[in-house]
Parts: C-alpha cells; structure tokens; sequence
C-alpha cells in the first residue's frame, strides 16, 4: 500500500475513535446518562445488600473514574428506620479492559473518604450488618459466594464508627486502612498493608495493623497477622476449617502493658504499670481442643497488687485443664501451687502454698499501716460447678504467721459447702493469750453458729487499725440460730480497763438479745459503762438500754451518774415508717447542785416527708420554766416560738461553764418566722435586779426585731439608781440562711444612745490599762451613715471619777473628762485629774478616729505636774512630763520630755540572779522620751546610798524591749563595802543602749580608818574606792594614803590594823569591838533608811570608838525645796557637838554651803564642780 494512501487510513482511523471517545464522553457526563446510572446503581446495589441504598450522585470519567456522591446504607430495610452507613465521596478506578478480559470487575483503586458507621446490636442479638449479601439461588444452600470484584489498592480515610453493642456506645474514630482485595465465589483474599483508629473516651490508639486473611469455601487462614494495641503489640496466625472443625495455632504472643490495660478499662493508671507477655499454641478440633498457655512477667501491678514476678503455666486437653505451676513473688513472699478442673467428671481441686507473704508489700493500696507475714497451705477441692450441684471443701491453716508484728500462732478454717448449705467445722484463732473459737452450720433454711472468746488483751492489736492507745481486756460468747434469712442473736461481752484516744474505762459490758433479726426485730439490749475519764472529767456510771420492737418501733434509756451531785437521764421511743421519724422524749432530767431541768410533759418530734414538727413542749429550769414550739417545711418555710420564765441567769451561765459573776430573773419571748432566705424574728427581754461581774442594774428591758435584712432595736433601757439609759438603732444586716449570714450591709443606718450615769463597767475591757472604780458617765450619741462609714454625733462626759493607771501605778481622782463625737472621729475637749500628792494629770487635747466603730490612729497631749510614778523595776519616781501619744492604737508612738522631781532606784548591785527577761508578746509600741533631773534621785540598795542628777537621759522602746542611753552623775552618797561606809567623791552610771538595766559604774569614794601608832595614840589613814564594771557584776579596787598594799587594806578596813602592825595590841578587842559596832549600826542606818523614806533624804550613822573622840555621830537630811538641802548632825555619848549645815544650788554643778556648829561658829563658802 501506497505510504501516503496508509497515512490517510490512519488519520482516518484516528479521527474516528477521537470522535467516538468524544461522543461517548459527552454521553457519559450527561444528565440523562447519570441518573440511569445513579438509578441503576440504586436498584442493583440495593437488590444484591438486600436493604435500601441510595446515591445522591455519580459521575464517570474516562477511561473509567467512577466518583459517587452521598451515598447513604440503611440500617435495616428501610432509611426510614435508620441509616447504617453514610459516604459522603466514594472514588473508584476501575480497568475496563481488564474487567472484559478477566471477565469479573477489576478495580484499580477504592477510595471511601469522611464516612460515617453505625453497627447496631439487635434486641435477638444479631447485628445490623448481617445479612448484607444475598444467597446466590444457583448455588448449594449455605456455600458462601462472593462478588467477582478485585481491587488493588482499597484505602479508607478517617472513618468513625459507632459502635452500640447495648444502651452503651463506643465512637471509633480516625480509622485508615490500606489494603488490596481479591474475591469471587468460594474464594476471599484481603493483604492488609497498614491499619489505625483511636478510641477518644479512653485514648487509645491501634496502629501498624497488617497481615493477610485467606477464605477458601469453609477454610480460613490468618497468616502474620500484627497490630499495635496503644503500646502493647499482638501476633497472630492461625488456620480453622469450618467443615471439619480442625484448627491450628501456630503463632499468638501479645506482649501486654498494663497502662494500657488501665486506659482501655478506664482505670486508675497508678494502679497498673509493667509488662506480661502471654504466648499461646496448639491444634486439634474444636469438638476436643487442646492448648498450652504461657503466663509470664519480671514485675508488674495489677489493680494496685503488686508482683515481682509472675509465672502461669496451662495446659488444656481431653477436656481437663491443668494449672501446671503458680509461681507468685512479692517482696519476701511467693505463693506456689498447682490445681486441675475436669470439665467432663465436673470436679476441681487447687493447692497453694503461702511462704512469708507480706499483704503490705502485695497490695499497697493497704498502705503502710499493714505489715503481715503469712505461711500456711489452703486447698479447695470439689465437684459440680452449678451453685446447686456443688459440693466443696475449702481448708485454711496458718502458723508462725503475723501481722503488724501481732503473733498468728495458730488459724484454721474448715468450712464445707453443699448447694447452698455451708458447714464451718472449725474456725480456730490463737494469737498469744487470746483464742477465739466459732463452729456451726449454715443450712438453706436454717443456721447454728456459736463464738466464744478466752480475755483478749486487745493492745497486741492497736498496731492493726492504726489505734496504738488500744487498750483492754475482752471476753466474748455469741449464739446466732434460727432461720437463715431471719436469725436469732444472742450475744454479750465484758470489757475491762479500756482506753483509746485519751478516753478510759475501768468496765464496759454489754448483752443483746434479738428474735428475728431481719423480718421483724424483737429484742432488748443493755450497756453499761464504769469509772470513765477523759481530760479533767470523770463519770461514774452511763447506762443504756434498748427495746426493738419491729422496724419501725423502738424504746431508749440513757442514765448517766457524774458524781454524787450530778446526773442526767433521758428516754424516750422513736417509731419509724417509710420516711417518716416520730421521736417522743418520756423523761428528761438533769440535776447538778442547784440546777434542775426536768420536763412537765413529753416531747414530741415528727418528720414527715422532710417537714418537721416541733409539737408544744415545757421544759421546768430551777424556778422557771421555759416554753417551745415550731416547724419546717421543705420549700424552707419555718415558725418557731420561744419564751422563758423567771430563768435564774447564774444557771445560764453554769450550764454555759463560764466562770463569771451574774445574777437576775430573766423573761424573754423568741419569734421566728418566714423563710430562711427571708426570715423574720422578734425578741423581747427583760432581766430584773441584774448584776454582771462588776455591773449592776435594777432593770434591763430590750426589744429588737428584724425583717426585710435591716435590724431594728425598738428599744434597749437599763435602769440604775433612778436613771435610766436607752439605746435605739435601725441597722442594715443579713441574717438569711447562707454564706453571707451575718454579713453588714452598705445601707443607710441610724441609732440614738443615751446613757445616764451607766456606771463604770464600760471600762472593764481595759482593766490591765486603767482601773475606774467610782465616777458618773454619761454619753449621748446620735448615729448615721452607714455601717462601712458610720458617723457620730454627740457627748461624752466623766465626772468626778477615781480611777488607777495601773502601768504607772498612778492613783487619780477628781477626774473630770469632757469629749464629743464629730462625724468620724472622738475629740478629747479636756481631761484633767489630781494624784494622791496634789500632783495634777491633764490632756489638754486629743482625737480618736474612728473606723466602723473601732478605734485606729490616734493623738493626745498629755502633761503632769508632781505625778508619782510605780509598777517600773526598781524605780519609784515623782515627775513632770509633756508626752504626745499619736499612731494607730494597735502601734502607739510616745514621745516627750520627762523631769524628775524625786525618784528612788532600789536596782542592786551584783543580784543573786538576772533579772527575768520581759512577759508577755512583743507589743508594737515605739517610746521616745528625754529624761532630766538635777537632784533628789536616790540609788539606794544594800550596797549603796546615793543621790543622783540626770542631765539627759534617753528611754526608748521598741517591741517590749526598752532600751536606755546617757548618764547618771552622783551628787553625794556613800557606799558600803566589808560592813564599812564609803563616802562618794564623784562618779558616773552610764546607760549605753542596753535592753537589760544594768549601768555601766564609775565610782569614786573613801573613808578614814584610825592606825594604832607606836606612841599609843592614833593616825588618820585614808582608803580610797573605785567602783567600776556594771551594775550586775560590779569591780571593786582600793587604795589609801600612805600607801599600803591592797590586802593591807582590805585588813585595815575589816580590824583597824595590819597583820605586821605591832603597835596597839593591847587596844585589839576595842578594835574588835568598834568593828561589831560598825556592822551594827550599818543594819540599823538600812532600816532607819527604809522606815524613813518621805520625812527624810538622808540619814547617816558613824562611830568612834578609838581616839579621843569615842562616841558615835548621827545626821539627817532632806530637800526642804527644789534648790535647798539642809542637814543637822548629832553628837552622841561623851561628844554631844552638833552642826547645822544647808546647800542651795544654783545651776547643775554649783552650790552655796553655809554651816553652823554649836558654838554658834558660821561658815559660807561656795562648791563648784567642772568636768575636763
């Protein structure tokens, strides 16, 4: 053929099918052609699943994609009754080619996308997707027949299935499946390439799911199959043929996490960790299986027990399974045994040996509160697995076992079982002393059990409840008989020398009887409890009793004897029907000295539904008696009436335990009503002659009542003396039932207080502070604002009040206190008070702000003028002062000038003992105040005769530590040292900011002390002291002139002479003697200086009795003025000389000194003293 004639017919050939592909595409993708091609797909794909299928749509392309479009499977026949499958896309490849040549559908790829399942369990157990592919009618009945279809890729993504096996479901979502199928008659082949889903409720995951699945007609064939179970991993592969029922199992290992175990369950992960590997084979029929069954783990926890090791050894064949080995470890402990189970003659046995097992260390879920070491054997065999059929035997022996250290010397336990009899041979308990026996029977219809105990010491098992205070002594007998379901019981029980948790009793003993236990009770019971003490109380006796008739009826009695002037009893019956209590109180009495509390009729309570009932009671308290009833409802409505009679107070408060001083008569009248959410209460209350501790009034009247959350107090009147006091107020509160009961309200308030003369108790709040005991006190008051931000109006007033602040030990009388209340704050007009010396006390201004009633910041100006001054350590002191008080009352802040007019430090010098460090909490105060003193301050102790002057002393306080700083100079005094008076020269103490009084000394002083001489006469030797260190540990160094050695001194001060000193022997009991005088008069000048403290400063004693001047001398001083010292010395015995002396000081190191002696000789001469 010609080349150009061959081309034509090609491209002729070539236009032809190009033409025919383009008709026959056009064809296909018209309208026409897919709704006889949806229509078509419906009918045949409904008529082969055999329920009704639906396509929204279907387009095809070439050569062959087929796309499909909503496609909807009903769950059953119809849509109308449920839909089991929805696709919302379905992409199919299919080779049409392929398809012709092989003649069956061969599809290159299925893509199902987005779907939506839903597998129904049906009420006869079948599923609904059973049935989905009819018989073929040409084929012998009951031969599978598949579809020729072969598809080489079938992918499934992010399917959800729900699952609904019964009222529960389970969602399955995101699965994905690639997979390859191949089916047609008999014949089934599916290569599943890769698998995954997710369970959300339990997160859990399965993932790399793959292997092959074979149906050949009635043989199956599973071949390496494996899936990841969330981290566990399960293999698989197995062959069954249906036909002849054989089947092999060549391969199924699954390697089991026991997290996942617990996520799938949804159980407590903490309860569940390691790893058990179980592998399994065999072969056989299934008419007559066998298999061998491997259990094995190196540690794990199952449910909360705990395992160390894990070994299970099975075997099944010829219908018997045998439990080869049971090798069990758990800390000390192992479990060993074997157990076989023949199903064909119905008969079991199982032993097992315990070996040092510890339940603590298997299941610590029991915490470490148990401890147990078990060794024993238990064996159970039997025959028949039907409960009606069985007949078993179960034996329990323990010994040398514990637990939590209490001794299990002997337990058995032989209990028979036949159908559902149930016969205890033996159960024996031995632990130590105590031996606990039970024995009977159990029939279907009837039972016979008797228990009986030895004394059980029931400390050995404190340790096992976690009670270690357990203590006692128990003995124990109990019968139970009579009809199995309705048993009789009769029991009793003596316990001796109890205790726990701080509660002890000498005898506890108890007995019951009770007929027909579950039906219809009939029984009586009685407890008595002796000699019981807890804390500081004690009780003689409780006893009670109680009466069971029935279910729904019953009586009791509780007697109680506390001592031999108090005793309670009560009793009463509670009757029971469905839902509703009715409780009714016969007897009520109490009796404790003078307090009696009885009831004049009985007490009723009834409960219905929810609702309750309080039925009128009366209720007799001493010589009054008080008066009850109420009700409430579900919907929390509610009504409840109170009034009391001639009520003696003190019984009140004797019932209430308060140790406090009260007396008056007391009627009142309580009434609530409404709702909880909106209730409503009146209270009127009357108190006659009425005294509390230091209070006292001739009557108190109150009326309040509240509704609609305000308070209103109509009226509050206390009567005193002919005056009477009212307060009335309008308050916002909520009082509804709530968490927001109680709670002020930010509303408008309003009040009026008007006391007259209400006397001193308003102060008794701050009796550690200030102590009024005498004094009239008015106040009027009128309130407004809110209770936030209240605001005061009006006056206060005292007058001629006596009162002590106790801080200082200050007495003050004539106190007159003029103050008024603006807005939010308490302005002090004017506060003035006399001390016992004509001293005066004065605030001359002052303000307390006030927040929501309660004081906060503060300021006052205070000024003295010769106030006394005690209660500080070791001082007593006579000032003038100016001292600001501001701050808040919690953190005061004091600060001011002091002077002292006169003071007397008794602080000694080098004590037994430190003084004791500050009582009480750190308080928040700061204190600042300067100090001065020219004169008149007195160090006296049994060392020392001082007087001092302050020329600028610092006292602060910072968190109840007070520190001191400055200086202390000595004007004259003496110091005694070995029984003899120094004369102080000069000297210094020194306060250098310690917490603890303890000045640093520097002190200069002398005497003379008279030397024999050779010629029988006398000399002058002067002694010189120097006091230095501090006051609590003083250093005492001498030196005289002439110049002696320092024992020579201390000899010189102690016997007048040297030891080498040979002059004046013959005078050495005179010495002796002058020494004894010395010490003498030393002790009388400390009492005269004690006895005379006020009429004089000064009062000095000396003696002679060597020399020519043998006698003794006297002088007495004192500070006539301020500025002015006078002093007048006495000679005694053969020298009666006397000397007038007087200073007046001008400055503070300046004096002018004038002396005149009995011969009327008058000097003038003029003291200066520098500091260099």
């Amino acid at each position: 053929m010609p080349h150009k004639t061959r081309n034509i017919i090609v491209i002729t050939s070539a236009a032809v099918v190009l033409l025919s592909l383009a008709g026959l595409a056009l064809y296909l993708n018209s309208r026409s052609f897919k709704e006889k091609l949806k229509t078509k797909a419906d009918l045949t794909l409904s008529n082969v699943l055999g329920r009704e299928f639906t396509i929204d749509s279907a387009s095809v392309q070439l050569p062959m994609n087929i796309v499909l479009h909503g496609l909807k499977l009903a769950s059953e026949d119809s849509l109308k009754n449920g839909m089991m499958l929805e696709v919302p896309r379905i992409k199919v490849v299919i080779h049409p080619w392929v398809s012709l040549t092989k003649g069956r559908i061969t599809v290159n790829q299925v893509g199902v996308y987005d779907a939506r399942a839903r597998l129904v369990r049906r009420s006869d157990g079948s599923w609904n997707f059973s049935n989905l592919f009819k018989s073929d009618s040409t084929k012998p009945k009951g031969k599978t027949n598949f579809p020729p279809l072969e598809i080489s890729t079938v992918e499934i993504g992010n399917l959800k299935v729900m699952i609904s096996p019964g009222p529960d479901s389970q969602l399955v979502e995101k699965i994905n499946l690639m997979a390859g199928l191949k089916m047609g008659g008999p014949k089934l082949s599916l290569n599943l390439k890769d698998f995954s889903a997710y369970i959300p409720d339990r997160k859990f995951s399965l993932n790399k799911g793959n292997g092959s699945l074979a149906i050949n007609g009635d043989t199956v064939k599973l071949d390496g199959f494996g899936i990841n179970l969330g981290s566990s991993r399960l293999g698989l592969s197995l062959w069954l043929d249906g036909k002849s029922k054989k089947y092999g199992l060549s391969r199924a290992k699954l390697k089991l996490n026991m997290s996942d175990v617990a996520r799938a369950a949804r159980l407590k992960a903490e309860d569940f960790d390691g790893q058990i590997i179980i592998t399994a084979g065999g072969k056989g029929s299934l008419d007559n299986p066998s298999a061998n069954v491997d259990i094995r783990s190196a540690a794990c926890g199952i449910g909360g027990a705990r395992l160390e090791r894990l070994n299970v050894r099975l075997s099944f064949r010829d219908q018997m399974l045998l439990v080869e080995d049971i090798d069990l470890a758990s800390g000390p402990g192992t479990v060993n045994g074997t157990g076989q189970l023949d199903l064909k003659a119905r008969d079991y046995d199982l032993q097992l040996s315990l070996n040092r097992v510890d339940l603590g260390t298997m299941l610590p879920m029991a915490g470490k509160a148990l401890k147990t070491n078990i060794n024993g054997v238990f064996k159970l065999q039997g025959q028949g697995l039907e409960p009606k059929k069985i007949k078993a035997r179960a034996d329990l022996v323990l010994n040398r076992s514990s637990v939590n250290d209490i001794p299990v010397d002997e337990f058995r336990c032989f209990v028979r079982a036949e159908g559902a009899d149930i016969a205890i041979d033996q159960i024996r308990l031995r632990s130590g002393q105590a031996q606990l026996e039970a024995k009977g029977d159990i029939y279907k219809e009837a039972v016979s059990l008797e228990l009986e105990t030895d004394e059980i010491d029931l400390a050995q098992f404190g340790p096992l409840f976690g009670l270690k205070d357990l203590a006692g002594r128990l003995r124990f007998t109990g019968l139970v008989s009579g009809s199995t379901k309705d048993p009789d019981i009769i029991g009793s029980f003596r316990l001796k020398e109890a205790g726990l948790a701080g509660i002890s009793c000498l005898y506890f003993d108890g007995n019951m009887s009770v007929k027909s236990i579950a039906k219809s009770p009939l029984g009586d019971s009685k407890f008595t409890l002796t000699g019981i003490e807890f804390g500081k109380q004690s009780i003689e006796k409780i006893e009670m009793l109680a009466e069971l008739r029935g279910l729904d009826r019953g009586g009791f009695s509780v007697h109680i004897v506390k001592d031999s002037i108090t005793e309670g009893l009560l009793s009463g019956q509670l009757e029971v029907a469905g839902k509703n209590i009715s409780l009714i109180v016969y007897k009520l009495f109490f009796n404790s000295g003078y307090q009696i509390i009885a009831n004049s009729q009985p007490l009723a309570v009834d409960i219905k539904s929810g609702a309750i009932d309080l039925k009128p009671g009366k209720l007799i308290l001493g010589r009054g008696s008080l008066l009850f009833s109420g009700n409430y409802r579900n919907n929390k409505d509610f009504q409840v009436d109170i009034k009391g009679r001639d009520i003696d107070s003190r019984r009140i408060l004797e019932l209430m335990q308060l140790d406090k001083t009260v007396h008056g008569l007391l009627d009142f009248e309580l009434a609530g009503s409404g709702n909880l959410a909106s209730p409503k209460y009146s209270l009127k209350l009357n108190v006659g002659n009425l005294r509390f501790e230091q209070f006292t009034a001739d009557n108190l009247f109150l009326d309040v009542a509240y509704a609609d959350r305000v308070v209103r107090l109509n009226q509050l009147a206390i009567s005193r003396y002919g005056s009477v006091s009212e307060l009335s107020a309008r308050i916002p509160v909520n009082l509804a039932a709530g968490p927001e009961m109680g709670k002020l309200l930010d509303q408008p308030m309003e009040g009026q207080v008007s006391l007259r003369d209400i006397g001193t108790w308003a102060f008794f709040p701050m009796a550690d502070f200030l102590s009024v005991y005498e004094g009239r006190i008015d106040l009027s008051v009128a309130l407004s604002g809110t209770p936030f931000k209240p605001l005061l109006n009006g006056d206060f007033s005292i007058n001629n009040a006596k009162m002590v602040l106790r801080p200082f030990g200050m007495y003050l009388r004539d106190v007159i206190v003029r103050a008024h209340f603006n807005a939010d704050s308490l302005v002090i007009d004017g506060i003035k008070g006399t001390t016992e010396n004509q001293g005066l006390v004065m605030i001359n201004r002052g303000e307390i702000l006030l927040e929501r009633f309660i004081p906060s910041k503060m300021y006052f100006l205070i000024t003295t003028r010769e106030a006394p001054i005690r209660n500080i350590p070791f001082i007593e002191a006579n000032v003038d002062a100016r001292i600001e008080i501001n701050g808040t009352v919690n953190h005061p802040k004091i600060s001011g000038n002091v002077k002292v007019n006169t003071a007397l430090i008794s602080m000694p010098f080098a004590p037994a003992e430190e003084p004791p460090p500050p009582e009480g909490e750190p308080k928040p105060m700061d204190l600042d105040l300067a100090i001065t003193g020219p004169q008149g301050i007195w160090l006296r102790n049994n060392d020392a005769d001082i007087e001092l002057k302050i020329d600028n002393l610092n006292v602060r306080m910072q968190q109840n530590l007070l520190f001191l700083s400055g200086r202390l100079e000595t004007i004259r005094g003496t110091y005694k040292a070995l029984d003899r008076q120094f004369d102080i020269t000069s000297g210094q103490l020194t306060f250098t900011n310690s917490a603890l009084i303890n000045p640093e000394l520097n002190l200069s002083a002398q005497t003379s002390v008279d030397q024999p001489t050779p010629e029988g006469g006398t000399s002058k030797v002067k002694i010189f002291l120097k006091i230095q260190g501090t006051a609590l540990q003083p250093k005492l160094s001498f030196t005289s002139d002439p110049t002696m050695s320092e024992q020579d001194i201390l000899t010189m001060i102690s016997v007048g002479r040297k030891l080498d000193d040979e002059n004046g022997n013959g005078d050495l009991a005179g010495q002796v003697t002058q020494r004894g005088v010395d010490y003498l008069s030393n002790m009388l000048l400390g009492k005269l200086q004690q006895k005379n403290i006020g009429l004089v400063d000064v009062v000095r004693l000396k003696t002679y009795l060597t020399g020519e001047d043998k006698g003794a001398q006297v002088t007495l001083g004192k500070y006539v003025t301020r500025k002015v010292f006078v002093s007048y010395s006495q000679g005694l015995s053969a020298n009666l000389s006397t000397e007038f002396t007087a200073e007046y000081l001008f400055g503070t190191r300046s004096a002018i000194v004038a002396k005149k002696d009995d011969k009327g000789k008058f000097n003038l001469g003029l003291r200066m003293k520098f500091k260099y």
